[in-house]
């Protein structure tokens, strides 16, 4: 069997366990957690075929080493990536096809690297999720909303934070759930400011990092989703599936993935859609089946993909 080295810088690994659990029946599958460029060296004369997970610094190093040469090579960029100067040090000769998890993305990355398309195979493959792990239940309007995600400014908890105030001035009874942790401290002293001076400390609960999501969806009946960008979002996806109705901001590729009546510009329009009487627990998981997000369809794309390279 052919051997797949997927390689990751420490600490971003979080998005490809799956994959190679469902390609280690095809193919010998490593995992390469990178610390050095020596490490990226060796995972790369290991294997046939190299997954260069993230279109960061281990891709820049890892195309640029004489031994990729003649391997068959795939580079995944997810989102920030392509806000950063990283892809233009990509050797794109040397990658024979990337991946993207949205076709905005392209559009983004063309502003870093004109012509992309003409430089490598450009596939778009979404990201996936295991819907037999997802529990379902019908739910219905009322007053618990979810935020999940790391805390920072791109999450936009300023806008979450307005949102809550005038929904909390509206009814007492709305509370917003955030499963995630800061990564900025200068964002969590004027969060914890605000939520004083607007008098939400009994509207807002903080878990950090949670593990057993299925629990912490369990009694929501929103997610509310106020990021300035997006690539292709896990949470959105399992709240959908979960049957759970997204609250979504509409930032530069949203319209294209979601459907617009889950979409809003302004915190009235937001407002608006958490008060409508319309919730379709049904239609939100079929959304996500409709549209392919599955394991098993990411699965299949990326078997193809490497089929043909």
């Amino acid at each position: 069997m052919k051997k797949i080295s997927f390689i990751c810088l420490s600490g971003l690994d979080q998005f490809i366990d799956p994959i190679i659990e469902g390609l280690s029946d095809d193919y010998i599958v490593r995992k390469f957690m990178i610390r050095d460029q020596k490490e990226i060296y060796n995972a790369i004369d290991w294997a046939d075929i190299i997954w260069l997970e993230w279109c960061n610094q281990s891709a820049i190093i890892g195309t640029n080493y004489e031994g990729i040469k003649g391997k068959k090579v795939i580079v995944r960029l997810h989102r920030y990536e392509a806000f950063t100067n990283f892809p233009s040090q990509i050797v794109w000769e040397n990658v024979n096809c990337l991946i993207l998890v949205a076709h905005h993305m392209i559009t983004i990355l063309e502003g870093v690297i004109p012509g992309i398309k003409e430089k490598v195979n450009c596939r778009i493959v979404y990201n996936g999720i295991d819907m037999g792990k997802i529990a379902f239940r019908k739910r219905e309007t009322g007053f618990d909303l979810a935020w999940v995600g790391f805390i920072n400014y791109r999450k936009n908890p300023e806008m979450a934070l307005q949102i809550l105030r005038k929904l909390v001035d509206i009814d007492k009874r709305y509370k917003l759930h955030v499963a995630g942790s800061f990564q900025d401290s200068c964002l969590k002293v004027y969060s914890d400011y605000v939520i004083n001076e607007m008098k939400l400390q009994n509207n807002i609960k903080f878990y950090g990092w949670i593990d057993d999501m299925d629990k912490f969806w369990g009694d929501k009946n929103y997610l509310l989703h106020v990021s300035i960008h997006e690539a292709h979002s896990y949470a959105i996806m399992e709240a959908m599936a979960g049957g759970i109705k997204p609250i979504i901001h509409d930032f530069k590729g949203a319209r294209d993935l979601y459907r617009k009546d889950d979409i809003f510009n302004t915190i009235d329009g937001a407002i608006s859609l958490i008060r409508d009487k319309n919730y379709y627990s049904d239609i939100y998981r079929n959304w996500i089946i409709d549209k392919n997000w599955t394991l098993k369809n990411q699965l299949e794309e990326i078997k193809e993909i490497i089929g043909e390279i």
